[in-house]
């Protein structure tokens, strides 16, 4: 006979294991967010996010929408200024995740093996200038019109690289 008892025990244990790596994610990217605001006076904040698949995309379909995780990275200063830096997947029990960067695959499988990659991705010459760019949008006044972040040209800045 089948010890389902077992098996419940088992996913128990596997949701705990689970829980504590997605706060260990969540955690490098705390940290993560917490230097760039102090190196920036607060005009970086780099997020994970579901975003809209436009390949093939009808604003009529609403039932065939397909979306996708990505890292983006925003001034918080200026509306609409959200960028996307790279694509990201993680494993439903949190590691491993993937970061991928135009057609190059960052694995990670625990806390270091993230740090090393949102290293590499932050030391990248185009994402850099991504983030200078946002870091550089004139900041709106409060009363008045805000400043668009259109003057980034897409061209220049979505290097999340599209497949296929």
């Amino acid at each position: 006979m089948v010890n389902y008892v077992e098996a419940y025990k088992a996913g128990l244990n596997s949701a705990e294991l689970s829980e504590k790596r997605k706060n260990e994610i969540n955690s490098v990217f705390n940290d993560l967010n917490q230097q760039l605001s102090d190196a920036t006076d607060g005009k970086i904040f780099i997020s994970r996010k579901k975003l809209l698949d436009r390949s093939g995309f009808a604003a009529f379909d609403l039932f065939n929408r397909k979306y996708y995780s990505a890292i983006t990275a925003e001034n918080p200063l200026v509306k609409n200024s959200e960028k996307e830096l790279a694509k990201w997947s993680q494993d439903r029990s949190g590691y491993p995740c993937k970061i991928t960067l135009d057609s190059d695959a960052m694995y990670c499988e625990d806390k270091q093996g993230l740090e090393i990659s949102l290293y590499e991705l932050l030391s990248d010459p185009i994402i850099g200038e991504t983030l200078q760019k946002l870091q550089n949008l004139p900041i709106p006044e409060k009363v008045g019109t805000e400043a668009s972040a259109n003057s980034i040209s897409s061209d220049d800045t979505d290097h999340a690289g599209s497949e296929g």
